[in-house]
């Protein structure tokens, strides 16, 4: 099978999530190729290279970063994809590919291989934005859900999203995860002793989507029952407007290796985000045996088992009494901590997702060979 995804948010957990989810297509036997805008924090070529499986083929659209005029070049790019009889699935990620991508092949005739969208977190759930705007996302998305073949979700409360205001559109569930590597059997995180403090940690970009001053609050609030860091950075901007407070830490932008280490080090993830899709790196996390208290958003509930490898809350306040419970409860974090590598083993790894993915392009564009095939 030829495989190709097309987007522009190379960085963070989609640049994450393409590189996951290309590496284990190629190990099934695929060809592909990803196609993508780059973004300020989009690594360099070689970078790239070094990241991605030697079998994938990286191609930039633009060597604009910033400039609208970029969109052009993923608009004749989908459009030459879809016509030229290269591919068998043409994958979407993101809402501006996700759009851009449907209308280009709008009026198409000869429009080879199935085209999917996975949206990563729909437009319309981000708080960031008008009431107005917000609708006029949804309105977007449920219009464009008719011009393509498939909707490929990562949760199943995405999913569930989608169904209730797409009705009619082919959804997919794609359980996407991270690779074993990651998971500690037996939990590792290390334990406070009587020279270091509980430390309370958050994993992620320095952004409103990730509701920082929440974790701020919070922070502020039981900072005489542990330390708070936040893992990641942001703009300048960003942390004196939301995170300068000495109650935080702020560790900046870590590589791999840094990262897993700085979350073995917590005791307790704290991630109040306002919405997602599937973060990566709460089920990082959860594979490295970190019990979580988080929003009750779409993703996170679907990767937090409340009650056993963390808690979900709606309020602030249930959010400090939640972690409260677990930085005065040795007992309960040791339980969550096991718990957690346990359900991370059996749900939030990405051994699946390659064979799944394709399973998923087959069956849409032959339903009933796949049928008969199972």
């Amino acid at each position: 099978m030829r495989i190709l995804h097309v987007t522009e948010a190379m960085g963070g957990g989609v640049l994450t999530l393409m590189d996951t989810l290309s590496r284990r297509q190629v190990e099934q036997g695929a060809g592909v190729e990803v196609w993508f805008l780059p973004r300020t924090e989009t690594p360099s070529d070689d970078e790239l290279q070094d990241m991605f499986d030697e079998r994938v083929v990286l191609q930039p659209l633009s060597e604009d970063c910033t400039g609208p005029k970029r969109y052009l070049s993923l608009i004749g790019a989908v459009r030459n994809a879809a016509r030229s009889g290269r591919f068998d699935a043409i994958h979407l990620h993101s809402s501006i590919a996700g759009a851009v991508g449907r209308l280009a092949t709008l009026f198409i005739r000869n429009r080879t291989g199935v085209i999917v969208y996975s949206p990563h977190g729909f437009a319309f759930l981000r708080e960031d934005t008008t009431k107005f705007e917000r609708k006029a996302t949804r309105l977007a998305e449920v219009f464009l859900s008719r011009f393509c073949d498939g909707l490929v979700l990562t949760s199943d409360s995405e999913r569930k999203l989608a169904q209730s205001h797409m009705v009619g559109a082919s959804t997919h569930l794609l359980s996407t995860g991270i690779p074993k590597e990651r998971l500690r059997v037996p939990a590792v995180a290390v334990r406070a002793t009587n020279d270091r403090p509980l430390r309370v940690g958050m994993v992620g970009r320095i952004c409103y989507q990730k509701a920082p001053w929440r974790f701020a609050t919070v922070a502020r609030a039981l900072k005489d029952q542990a330390e708070f860091v936040w893992i990641g950075g942001g703009a300048d901007t960003d942390i004196q407007r939301w995170l300068l407070d000495p109650a935080v830490k702020i560790t900046g932008w870590l590589n791999a290796d840094e990262l897993t280490r700085q979350i073995d080090e917590l005791d307790v993830l704290l991630f109040p985000t306002l919405w997602e899709g599937m973060a990566l790196s709460l089920m990082q996390a959860q594979a490295q045996g970190i019990p979580a208290v988080v929003s009750d958003v779409v993703g996170n509930v679907d990767t937090i088992v409340h009650g056993s490898t963390g808690f979900v809350c709606s309020t602030d306040d249930e959010l400090i009494s939640r972690l409260h419970q677990l930085l005065t409860d040795e007992k309960l974090r040791d339980d969550m901590s096991k718990a957690a590598v346990e359900w991370a083993k059996d749900t939030l790894l990405d051994t699946r997702v390659g064979a799944e993915s394709i399973s998923i392009y087959r069956s849409i564009s032959a339903p009933d060979e796949v049928a008969l095939s199972q």
